[in-house]
């Protein structure tokens, strides 16, 4: 953050941030030299989920989306999962018995889903994430036909991703609605994107949605029959679902359940106070902001608030948070890419050299102040 207010001498002061992923490290980075705080996490790493498709395509690239986060933050990084928050003591309880005190806990738990965009409960080393991650490019490789059910980000990147690398594979993408990725795109977004797809060989099936999910392998390459709504029958040796993002409420949902919508995100205000709570804070894919939910917007929301409990405990003025204008980019595979930013398409060429030559890798071990694998 630069030269400003400090709250370094101040021992009153420790913020808490629970959750190592793009809000948590932000803010972590923007605190640094600023205040005392401790960044905890069940994980060793970030996991830059932003990358993971491309694990499923490429031998050794899950080792490039995997950052420790020991060598970034040293002792202010904490491995363990907290169980329980403690308003009233300004404490947290890890699993492992320990308790934490915290004058501002900040909650930036994110969102839960499917490998690979999601790790496992419990995956918290780069051992596991290295060995799943292999398994699961093993399965693409062996797969004859592949079938993708969900249409967002996820599902849509997966889909040119496997496209793109494997011309040899026949890949099918489901989506319960018309419209992929996002519905704030905008129509000429949508007319590109699946030309893009289609031109890739990726068979669109659209607005039909999987009627026997639950009954179909997603773990082994085995002869299926893929149904859907509209009475569409998809032959697959391979089905990788791309579906059920749900928010992380893990840390709080017992201790804040008060705070909290029913999908399990914090009610906070413009200045990410939650909701019937002093000294609690939440940012990031947890919060019931309506805007839809990226990793650029996470680290906006870690960039202000860091910046408004620096003016909190210094006399200064906080200011309030205001959502953005849309910007989306989406890799389609390495050699193509497209984005939106309001109403208007990025140029293609400028997301194919920022997002979809690498994923974005470089600039996040760039941010965490470590050099990337070679």
């Amino acid at each position: 953050m630069g030269s400003g207010p400090s709250l370094l001498h101040r021992e009153d002061i420790h913020v808490l941030i629970v959750g190592g992923g793009y809000a948590g490290i932000q803010l972590a980075k923007s605190l640094k030299n600023k205040a005392r705080f401790t960044l905890i996490d069940p994980k060793e790493m970030l996991y830059h989920n932003v990358g993971a498709v491309r694990s499923c395509t490429e031998p050794g690239f899950v080792k490039k989306i995997m950052i420790p986060y020991a060598p970034t933050f040293g002792e202010n990084f904490k491995q363990g999962t907290v169980t329980a928050i403690n308003a009233t003591e300004k404490t947290v309880l890890l699993s492992s018995g320990e308790t934490v005190k915290y004058s501002h806990l900040v909650l930036a738990t994110g969102s839960t889903g499917r490998f690979p965009w999601s790790l496992p409960d419990g995956m918290t080393t780069a051992a596991a994430v290295v060995e799943k991650s292999e398994g699961v490019l093993k399965l693409v490789q062996a797969a004859k036909k592949i079938v993708i059910i969900g249409g967002g980000a996820v599902g849509t990147e997966i889909a040119a991703e496997i496209a793109t690398d494997y011309k040899d594979k026949e890949v099918t993408l489901i989506h319960n609605r018309d419209i992929l990725v996002n519905g704030e795109s905008s129509d000429a977004f949508q007319k590109r994107l699946k030309e893009i797809l289609e031109k890739l060989g990726v068979k669109l099936v659209l607005g039909e949605r999987v009627t026997n999910l639950d009954e179909l392998p997603s773990d082994m390459v085995e002869t299926a029959s893929v149904m859907t709504d509209k009475g569409t029958e998809i032959s697959a040796d391979l089905v990788i679902p791309c579906t059920g993002l749900k928010v992380n409420s893990m840390a709080y949902n017992d201790s804040l359940a008060f705070s909290m919508e029913d999908n399990g995100s914090l009610k906070v205000n413009n200045f990410f106070e939650v909701q019937g709570t002093e000294g609690i804070y939440a940012i990031g894919d947890c919060t019931n902001i309506p805007e839809t939910k990226m990793a650029y917007r996470a680290g906006m929301h870690a960039e202000l608030l860091a910046k408004n409990i620096l003016a909190q405990e210094t006399g200064g003025t906080k200011k309030e948070y205001k959502p953005d204008h849309f910007i989306m980019t989406l890799s389609l595979g390495r050699k193509a890419g497209m984005g939106q930013k309001g109403s208007s398409l990025l140029p293609e060429f400028m997301v194919r050299m920022l997002k979809s030559r690498d994923m974005m890798a470089w600039k996040v071990w760039r941010d965490m102040g470590q050099s990337a694998p070679s």
